[in-house]
């Protein structure tokens, strides 16, 4: 009885973790030479916060250099 509590008690931990990757929220940071930037937050994928930060930064930027500063999960 014992070891069938301890195998759910693992399981349950395992889903659990695996539940948390996938609910990973990507944010993202651009900047362009003349100080303007951009950001996005809480996108379900790095392209799609990248994206996002950079075209908020070409709405801010006079110059035409946008780029990514940075990308990380859980933004």
């Amino acid at each position: 009885m014992r070891s069938k509590l301890i195998v759910a008690a693992v399981a349950t931990a395992v889903i659990a973790a695996a539940s948390a990757t996938q609910a990973l929220a990507w944010g993202c940071t651009a900047v362009a030479s003349d100080g303007a930037y951009g950001y996005s937050y809480n996108w379900p994928s790095e392209q799609d916060a990248e994206l996002t930060a950079l075209q908020e930064c070409e709405k801010r930027a006079t110059t035409n250099d946008c780029s990514t500063e940075q990308c990380d999960p859980n933004s």
